[in-house]
């Protein structure tokens, strides 16, 4: 896109977007660019129709990534080419609403339990312990750790948000473990490993860790619809069977929405467990 695209991306940093954001941003409007081999000011909702369709029909796309190609062309044309009307008429794709897969507390111990490298057991811990998105444990800092205070200060969560969540004593335990054992030079809590050097001076992947977690997983015969993000889920659910008040479980996991957090109400097992049993009144 040439200079379409120095200025998209010129636009993305005014608009105060994640770095990760308009990577993305950029990248799904190159390959709308590129699918038809012209320059987007030359085209129109016409085209933008026969992309989504060919995304939706022919190459299949999640709706989550069909949401990610379409904000990045409404971007484009609204804010860059300064031409809404041609991306007025088109349709967001609908999410269809999924409760989340959580995993019991048996569950999260029998994958700390089976998880011998305490480096993944320390990042694993670090997730359902603070509830953190994959991506904000990668990123984590030993700056970020405020022991004195008892918090974690998220820098950088989903939206470029800054967020405080409880820092847990044996939380805190197994990381200074975790980081005297593995001689960790600093800053990076989670650093991806150097053969010669020890340690790189940049964080794990976000790959590597779902990778692990995975292979911990199955290790430890869990369920094939668990990732590393269910252990946010299970921070959440696990918080809210033990009375924590929704609007504070809002504030800890960093949603703009409270209808975001009250999912997790939908899949918290103690309430429906306390259902007074209708049998127990009848003589069988």
């Amino acid at each position: 896109m040439g200079h379409i695209r120095d200025r998209m991306d010129a636009d993305l940093r005014l608009a105060g977007l994640a770095e990760s954001t308009r990577i993305r941003y950029i990248s799904c409007a190159s390959r709308f660019v590129k699918h038809f081999m012209r320059p987007p000011q030359h085209m129109g909702e016409n085209e933008i129709r026969q992309y989504m369709l060919h995304l939706t029909d022919e190459r299949k796309l999640s709706v989550g990534c069909r949401l990610q190609y379409l904000g990045a062309i409404k971007f484009l044309y609204k804010v860059t080419l300064k031409r809404p009307e041609e991306v007025e008429a088109i349709p967001w794709p609908r999410r269809k609403r999924r409760d989340p897969i959580v995993p019991t507390r048996g569950e999260v111990q029998k994958l700390l339990d089976i998880t011998t490298d305490l480096f993944w057991r320390s990042f694993f811990l670090t997730a359902y312990a603070a509830g953190l998105r994959r991506m904000e444990v990668v990123a984590l800092r030993a700056e970020h750790i405020d022991s004195q205070a008892g918090l974690i200060r998220v820098e950088h969560g989903k939206g470029d948000k800054a967020r405080q969540v409880r820092l847990d004593p044996q939380l805190l335990t197994a990381l200074r473990g975790h980081w005297r054992h593995h001689h960790l030079p600093g800053p990076w809590l989670f650093p991806a490993p150097d053969r010669r050097a020890g340690w790189r001076d940049q964080p794990i992947t976000r790959s590597a860790a779902s990778a692990a977690f995975r292979r911990y997983a199955d290790a430890a015969g869990l369920r094939k619809t668990l990732h590393l993000h269910s252990l946010r889920h299970a921070y959440a659910t696990h918080l809210l069977e033990d009375g924590v008040d929704l609007r504070k479980l809002q504030v800890l996991l960093g949603h703009r929405r409270i209808e975001t957090t009250a999912q997790y109400t939908r899949v918290r097992t103690d309430s429906i467990r306390a259902t007074p049993t209708l049998l127990g009144k009848l003589r069988l």
